[in-house]
């Protein structure tokens, strides 16, 4: 005659009885892991949320930078400065860099 099996396959004589105290640990863990995926989750709707806003801003400053019209910045002197090809090409591939990495 076989002893009678729990669900995880262990014998019923081998798996110990949970106290009280055993059960409140059990639901405080639970309750703790749970609340972790919570905050990943929330993390990760966050990062994506982020991501969309760059990838959109990006988009946006290619579209600008492609029809041609005259960019400027404010320089460390606090001067305004308009872009030159150069400037405009570096903007380019900085502006393609963002669209790569959070546009999919």
């Amino acid at each position: 005659m076989t002893e009678p099996e729990v669900a995880d396959g262990h014998p019923a004589a081998l798996v110990p009885k949970l106290n009280d105290k055993d059960k409140d640990l059990l639901a405080r863990k639970k309750q703790a892991e749970e609340a972790q995926a919570a905050k990943r989750k929330t993390e990760e709707f966050n990062l994506a949320r982020q991501r969309a806003d760059n990838c959109a801003r990006a988009r946006q400053a290619q579209a600008n930078l492609s029809q041609g019209t005259r960019m400027a910045r404010i320089n460390d002197k606090g001067e305004r400065e308009f872009f030159d090809e150069g400037m405009r090409a570096d903007e380019a591939r900085r502006i393609q860099g963002i669209i790569d990495s959070d546009c999919y």
